[in-house]
Parts: C-alpha cells; structure tokens; sequence
C-alpha cells in the first residue's frame, strides 16, 4: 500500500500572512509573528511549510521547541532552535560574530562551551546587570548573524516554555528594528492561561506593537473536500456523504482528520482497487488510538470536579443543558460553574444560548474518549443515575422525552429499572417509525424487545404481540430481509395462536415482500395466496386489496403480464368500494408501474397523477416517491432530461423526509441512467460504485442486476470492457439468466442484463454474439410485455450488429419497427435512433446525401434530450458521410465536437477513433484540454508521459524530443506534481489507464 500523502488545503490566508512576514524580515524590517490554536489545528504544518520556503529562498532556518518536561530548563526551545546552526560555524567567526560577548553566549546556551576548556567566568556585575548585558548581546548577535544571511527562527509549543526563554523572547522582540530576522512563535490557546507568563508576554508585545498574533482556525467544510478529492484523486459525488461525515466527526481540525484518514486505510475501510478508491459508504467513524491518547491526555489535566462534569456529559451524549448537569452532577452552584469555566477554558466545553444554557463538546472525539475511559460498570451506573434525574427533571413531560430516558434506562445495571426502559424504548420507537426515522426505530424496539424476553413469563409474551410487527416492519424498511422475516414469522405464529386472522393476513403479505425485494417470487407468491385465503376468512378487503396489488406486480416481474394487470385492476374495484384513499394511492401506484413497463406511456401518466393527488392529500410520502420515480423512470426511457430531472429532484427531496436507505438505492438507479445519457460519467461510475454496495447490503435483488448492467455499459463507453464483463456476469446470475427454469426470473432485469450484454459484444466487434444475445432480449421482452425496454438500447444495439454484418434486410425491419414503436410511445429518443438507422442504411445503398441528412437530424435530436454519448458517436459518422461528399470542413468540425465531448467522457475507443479519422483528413488531432489529472498535462508532459509507459529512459526521451535530459527530469518533476504520482512505475500504470500511452510524437 502506498503512503499517503495529506495535502495542505484551506491555508491561503495563512500562507499569505507567512510569507509577506518573511518578505518584509528580509527586506530589513524584522517582525515577530505568533500562532495561536487548539492542538492539531496546523500551526507545526505551517511552520514546516515556512521553514521549507525559507530555506529554498536562501534562509537560515533555526527551529526549537518546548517541551513540558523541560519547564525548568532555562532557554531551552532557544537553545534547541539555534545550538545546532551555531555548531556548524568555526569558532573564529562565532567570535567576530558576538563581538567578544562569547562568555555571554554560553551563559544562554551552555552546550556551545567547548567541552575540553575550562568554564569562562562570565563578565563582572550583578545578577541584574549580567542579565541585561546577556540578553542585550545576545539580540545584537542575532543582528549581526541575520545581516549575512536573513534568519527564519521558529519556537513551537510557547505554552510549555520556561519563564527565561519568554523572557529573552519579549526582550529580543522589541529590539528586532532593522534586523533581518522573523520569529515565528506557536502556542495552543487551550492551555496558554496555564502559563501565565505567557499570557503577559503575549499582551506586552501586542500592546506595544511588536508582535502579531494570528488565530488557525479549523479547516471548513470545502477545504475537507479539496482535501479529499487531493488525497485520493476523487471527485465530490464518490464521495458521496463521507466527506459530510468526516467534517462533522473532525470539526475540520487536521489533525483529526489525518488520523482518521490513515486508521481507515489501514483498516481497510478505505482501499485502493484498480487505480480507485473505494469503501466511503461508511455511516460512523471511529475514534482512532492516537486521537484517543492525545484526548485523554488533555482529561488528565483536568481538576477532579471538572473531569466528573465532563464524564456525566459524555454519559449524557447528547447536548447537556445547564439544569440538566445541575440535577446529576450533585455539585454545589459555585461548584458545578467553577468546573464548567475549567472546561471552557480548556476547550472540552462549548457553551450556547438556547433559550437556556447548553453545554456541547469541542468535537464529538472528545465525547466519545471521555466516554471510552469510564469502563462498562462505572458508565453503567451513571447511566441510572442520569435516567431517574431526568425522569424526575421532566416530570409529566417524560414521554416526550421517551428516546432520551429509554437510552439511559436501557444502559442502567440496575435490574428493577428494566420495565421502565422497556416502556420508553418502545414509545421511542413508535415515534421514530411514525416520522420516518427507521433506523432509530429499530435499534430502540429491537432494544426493548431484548428487556422483554430477557424478563420472560406471560407478561413479556403479552407486550411482544405488537412490538415484533413494529419492529419487523422497521427492518424491512432497512432491507435487513433475514432479520425482519424471522420477525414476520414470529409474528404470524403468535397471531395464529391467537386466532388473529387480519394480523396472519399482514403478515403473509409482508413476509412477501421481503421475498420479492430479494428476486424470489415464486415465494412471494406463496406467501401472498396464502394471505389471501386468511383475509377472505377474515373478510378483510383492505388486505385483500393490499395483496392483489403485491400480487399482480409479482406476477408481471415473472413476465406475465396479463394475470398481473387482471389482479391490479380488481384490487382498483374493490379499492374503490372501500373509499379509502390509501388504499385507492396503492392501486394506482402499481398500475403505474405496469403500464410503465408495458410502455403505455398515456395511461401510466394518469395513474401516476391520480397517485400523487391522494399520496400528497394523506401525506403518504413513501406512494408520493414512487409516483416521481415512475415518473422519471418514464420521462428517461422517453428522452425528457429536463422531466427526468425535475422528478428525480422531488425523488431527493422525498428520500431525505423518508429516510429510506432502499428508496435512495432506487432513485440513485435513475440518478445513474441520468448522469450517463447527460455525459456525467465520472459521476456516474463514482454513484454506481457506493450505490452497488448499498444495494448488497440491501439485499435488493431484483434492482442490483440493473444498476450491475448500466454501469457495465458506461465501462464498455470507455472501452473498460474487462471491468464490464465483471459486472455483467453477476447481473446474468443474479437476473436468472443462467437458471434452467427462466420463467422464475426476474424478467424485467433479464431484459436489461441482456441488452448490456448486447453492448458489451458490440464494443468488442463481436457482431454475432451481439446479434445472438440482442435477439434473446427482444424476444424476451415481446414475451413479457416489457415494450419499452425494448426501444431503449436494446434494438439500436441490434441493429448496429446487423449493419456491421451488412445484413440490410434485419437492420432495415428492426428499424421501421423502432420508429413505429417510439412513435406510438413518444420516445424522442426511439425516433432519433430510427433516423439513425436509416442514415446509416442509406450509403449502403448509395444514398450518400439522404444519410447525411438524416444524421444531421438525429444529431441535432439527440442533443435537444440531451443523449450525450450517442450524439458524439453519430457526430463521427455524420464527419465520415460528409468527407465522403467533399464537404472536408464540415467534417472536421464534427469531428472536433466530437473529440472534445468524447475526451470529456473519457470514451478511449471512440476518441481514438475520432484522432484518426482527423489524421485521415490531414488535420492534427486536437490537444487535450488543461484540468485535473491527465487532462491537466501540457502537450509536452503528454508526450513524455507516453514514453514513459513505453519503458524509455529519459536519455531516450531527449534523444526523441530533441531536448536535454535535464529538461525531461524537470517535466517528470511537474508531471507527479500534476498526476500525485510518487515512481516511474506508478507514472507507467497512470499513464495506461489513462489512454495516454497511445499518444505519439507527430
């Protein structure tokens, strides 16, 4: 694994600051700075950073530090900055240098006294006297010494110096003048009023003018991103949340970060596969051993009363009001502000104004150390002891509070305060489960669940009854399908017990699907007739209506369409005679879907309004989603980015209110589709990636061969064909392809998985195994009813099979059927493929001028959608057609849109392409444009990247570009410099990857 290397970001006003200082000390006017910051802000990064810029201006760099073992060490961080520079001068010149004043020297820094002489007797005078004459020769020294060559001198961690050391520091400060010195100084602010001399020495300076201090602030939520994107070569939409996260846990403090960083790699959360990077779908952090140490060592520092107050806000967890620790803490008033001043002023504590007093750590690191350190027994009592004083602090407001005392109850190790967590838990659950929030909703049931069966008797089986269905549905909303049937199961058996048939038919319905969402229908099917048999004994409609529209989904997932559309539209009648809208909003909902699917566009847009008005009318907001995804679903299959666009907004919108990590993973399918038709596909690999491991842990069966399929398909657009086939050949197992009875799989995937194979054996040439699979899909999609899966993709990759194998009578059908079918389906995009395939046709048959017309108009289509890919590709043939006709500067217009949509892409077949039909035409292929990575490259750099890949050596290099070896390692300089890359061989690997080893010299 290579090392990592953290990047200096967010530091532009610092930087500035630094070297106009040096600028100015150079210039005669010495100056001395001071930084002040919580520890691990930076400042020592700063300073480094400074020290290198110094010395590669022609400084002398002098840099000490204090320690806190060595407080009674006179002059240490001094001596530590400058013994070293001074031994490397010959006695002589240190002489010349003192004037004489050597004696006084050695007074500050004893280590200079030559070891083999005897000590030299300092000057005659009194203590006071002596002092002044060593401090005074010794500033002139620094002058005479800063006039050869200027002095950077940088003295780290002040608050740990001695009082000699800020004493020499004030004295030398004031006396700066002219010379040709600059003193940067460090502190942390946490602990400097720990050093009052410090502090005074600070205030004398800056109240004369003789210092200035600059406060490092923590780095913002943009510079961790920058950060970021700089560290692992990523951009922002793989990174999705984390960086979100990762800000949140750090405050933005570098340190943090660092750390958290390297534990991940280290870990492995965070690994390197095939030039990426990959694992930030993360949804905590933990607090790494070396943030741990450093924490606790700034607890330890603490008084007893303070680190108590600390402790019960870490068991707290949660921002502690004032009265709040007042009622745990036991502390007198004076007693308890005097410990919460300490923890301010040590920046553990952060104090707001809420309407009442709040107290919240620093960084949840802190929490979370503070918390770590107290052990299970003692977290466990205060745990109890925070939960009665709460209890009895909101009084007839308790309930309210159900999460918050349910959390402390729990933790207790008292066992008679068991009923009262469990009561609170699965109040706290309920709650959560009616707003949406299903993750808090599960761990608080499933932790009241663990209090009731740990009491056992019939009381406990009593109280499970309801809570199991909670808390069954709340994992199904999870996509923990395991889990949550177990539950289920649990569930239909007690209510069977019981005689409960309604609760036996909910059950059946939900233990379907969970079968369904993992691509098992034939079980789901089972389940549902099952259910349906008990409803009827129970003479429920509502959960007949429930299961028929389950059911008659199921059914089309299976290609059969017609049973499937028969069970919806009774389950629509019966709906409708109940006159419940929600009910009404289900049937609608997934008529939609089977319209969408059968490519009834009119009818699918009718259910869908109707499901909008009574979803949004009874606030049903998981129906409203699904209405916007079919939406959205149906404006992308029928090319209206701008539609697809505004229903996937209202996806987002409704995702977050929803909180459904499974919603997410289906509006993010779309999400794909949009970024790979709108020429996003750096997004769009980067959301395929993090949403193909959602979808794992999902356990979304029947969505993960579709979003396996599509990001395959944007690999093949990059001529990644390797990386395609991977993911192909788990969508062709998970879809069922391979099953001996296909009819039990999942047929709407298999329709795509299909058409991304199709693709897949069009990108290699392999014109027969892509007309083989092609035929398979269309077949499978007239079988199933999935038309409009067939218009999209699926028959215009058929068709360019044909045409390759100048087969014109199947090309010219399969097209005559596609313009009729994206006619009768408004699919802009259908009609542009058909126009397509008849310009294509048309040279075939000698109609050179008919073909170039018609692809202007697709062209000119495709870009209205707009369908990015596609355009550029029709683009080269558009050039072909017009080179053909003699219209040469036409062609090469075409041909250059073409190159730089296709560069932006990152499309290598295609662009290589479109590079030599420009060199067929006598035109130089266009220089790739400056940004980031390889794109950034000068032409020059390009070039000799390429070289590099192709294992020359830089003597070579020179010998073929006609320029010094010298100049090809400075280029080499910059190129690593532009890439991050850290060898020759990491360079080669990049350069491959990145298609630049197919440049040559012309």
């Amino acid at each position: 694994m290579r090392q990592l290397t953290v990047p200096l970001v967010g530091r532009d006003d610092e930087l500035a600051l630094l070297r106009d200082a040096l600028v100015t000390a150079r210039e005669g006017r010495g100056r001395t700075l001071l930084l002040a910051g919580a520890g691990g802000i930076g400042k020592t990064r700063l300073a480094l950073t400074l020290a290198d810029h110094a010395a590669r201006s022609g400084w002398n760099v002098a840099l000490g530090r204090a320690y806190p073992v060595e407080t009674g060490v006179p002059y240490a961080p001094f001596a530590d900055a400058l013994v070293p520079l001074l031994r490397r001068l010959e006695p002589g010149a240190l002489a010349v240098l003192t004037r004489g004043a050597t004696a006084e020297l050695s007074q500050l820094f004893p280590a200079l006294h030559p070891r083999d002489e005897p000590p030299t007797p300092a000057a005659r005078g009194g203590s006071a006297e002596l002092k002044a004459r060593v401090l005074w020769n010794f500033s002139e020294f620094l002058g005479r010494f800063a006039a050869r060559q200027p002095l950077l001198l940088i003295l780290e961690n002040l608050q740990y110096a001695d009082a000699s050391s800020l004493e020499l520091l004030h004295f030398v400060a004031r006396q700066l003048g002219a010379q040709r010195v600059l003193i940067l100084g460090t502190y942390n602010d946490s602990e400097r009023d720990g050093n009052p001399t410090l502090r005074a020495t600070e205030q004398s300076l800056l109240s004369i003018g003789a210092a200035v201090t600059h406060t490092v602030r923590p780095l913002g939520k943009s510079a961790v991103d920058e950060l970021l994107r700089r560290m692992f070569g990523a951009i922002d939409t793989a990174l999705g949340e984390f960086a979100a996260l990762l800000y949140g846990w750090t405050r933005g403090n570098p340190f943090f970060i660092e750390e958290t960083l390297k534990s991940l790699v280290s870990s492995g959360a965070l690994q390197e596969r095939a030039g990426t990077w990959h694992g930030w779908q993360l949804e905590s952090l933990e607090l790494p051993s070396s943030i741990r140490d450093a924490l606790l060592a700034r607890l330890d520092r603490l008084s007893p009363a303070a680190r108590s107050v600390a402790e019960l806000a870490a068991v707290i967890g949660t921002r502690a009001a004032h009265d709040i620790l007042r009622s745990v803490s036991g502390l007198e008033p004076a007693a308890l502000v005097t410990s919460i001043d300490e923890l301010r002023h040590a920046h553990v504590f952060e104090e707001s104004d809420e309407g009442a007093i709040v107290y919240d750590f620093a960084h949840p690191m802190m929490r979370d150390a503070a918390y770590g350190a107290l052990g299970l027994a003692r977290a466990r009592v205060l745990h109890g002891r925070i939960a009665e004083a709460l209890e009895m602090l909101y009084g007839a407001r308790a309930s309210a509070h159900a999460p918050e005392l349910g959390y402390h109850y729990a933790r207790s190790a008292a066992r008679e305060l068991q009923p009262k967590a469990a009561a609170y838990l699965v109040a706290a659950g309920r709650q959560a489960l009616e707003r949406g929030a299903n993750r808090e909703a599960a761990m608080s049931l499933a932790a009241a669940l663990d209090v009731i069966d740990s009491a056992g008797g019939d009381a406990a089986i009593d109280s499970q009854a309801t809570l199991v269905t909670d808390l069954a549905r709340a994992r199904q909303r999870l996509g923990e399908y395991s889990a949550a049937e177990a539950l289920w199961h649990r569930a239909r058996k007690d209510a069977e017990r019981r005689s409960e048939y309604a609760r036996m038919a909910t059950c059946d319905r939900q233990l379907g699907l969970g079968e369904y969402w993992r691509g098992r229908f034939k079980e789901a099917l089972e389940h549902y007739d099952r259910g349906l048999e008990v409803a009827a004994r129970a003479g429920d409609d509502a959960a007949t209506v429930r299961l028929r529209v389950a059911r008659g989904i199921c059914l089309q997932a299976l290609g059969r369409p017609a049973e499937g559309r028969a069970e919806l539209e009774r389950a629509l009648g019966i709906a409708g005679a109940l006159h419940d809208p929600l009910l009404l909003a289900r049937a609608h909902r997934t008529l939609l879907l089977y319209f969408l699917w059968a490519g009834e566009t009119e009818r699918a847009r009718a259910h869908a309004q109707e499901t909008l008005v009574l979803a949004e009318r009874g606030g049903q907001h998981l129906l409203a989603w699904s209405a916007h995804w079919a939406l959205a679903v149906l404006a992308g299959l029928t090319g209206n980015a701008a539609e697809m666009s505004r229903h996937l907004r209202e996806c987002d919108r409704l995702v977050e209110a929803l909180r459904s990590p499974i919603a997410r993973v289906w509006t993010a399918e779309l999400e794909l589709h949009y970024r790979w038709a709108t020429g996003d596909w750096n997004g769009a690999l980067a959301l395929a990636e993090r949403t193909i491991a959602l979808t794992r842990s999902l356990q979304q069966r029947s969505l993960l061969p579709r979003i396996l399929t599509w990001t395959a398909i944007v690999h093949c657009g990059r001529g990644e064909t390797e990386i395609a086939k991977r993911y192909l050949d788990e969508a062709w197992q998970l879809a069922g392809g391979a099953e001996e009875t296909p009819h039990t799989a999942d047929q709407l995937s298999l329709v795509q998985v299909y058409t991304g194979l199709t693709t897949y054996h069009t990108t290699l040439g392999e014109w027969q195994e892509a007309i083989r699979y092609g035929e398979a899909g269309l077949a499978l999609a007239d079988r199933t009813g999935y038309v409009v899966w067939a218009v999209y993709r699926l028959i215009p990759a058929l068709v360019e099979g044909y045409l390759r194998l100048v087969n014109l009578e199947r090309a010219a059908e399969l097209g005559a059927r596609l313009r009729a079918d994206s006619e009768r389906l408004g699919h802009t995009l259908g009609i542009a493929w058909a126009d397509a395939t008849e310009a294509l046709i048309a040279p075939l048959r000698g109609d050179i001028e008919r073909s170039v017309e018609l692809l202007t108009r697709a062209v000119k289509e495709l870009d209205a959608v707009p369908f990015v890919p596609d355009a550029a590709r029709l683009r080269r043939e558009l050039a072909r057609r017009k080179a053909q006709t003699g219209d040469r500067d036409g062609a090469l217009r075409d041909l250059r849109e073409a190159h730089d949509v296709l560069t932006r892409l990152g499309a290598r077949l295609e662009l290589e392409g479109a590079r030599e039909q420009l060199r067929e035409l006598g035109a130089r292929p266009p220089v790739r444009p400056q940004g980031e990575g390889a794109a950034g490259l000068t032409r020059r750099e390009a070039e000799i990247a390429a070289m590099v890949a192709q294992r020359k050596s830089n003597k070579d290099i020179a010998r073929a570009l006609r320029i010094s070896p010298r100049t090809v390692s400075t280029h080499l300089s910059n190129i690593f410099g532009k890439l991050g890359v850290q060898s020759r061989g990491e360079l080669t690997d990049y350069a491959r990857k990145a298609g630049l080893s197919s440049e040559v010299v012309h």
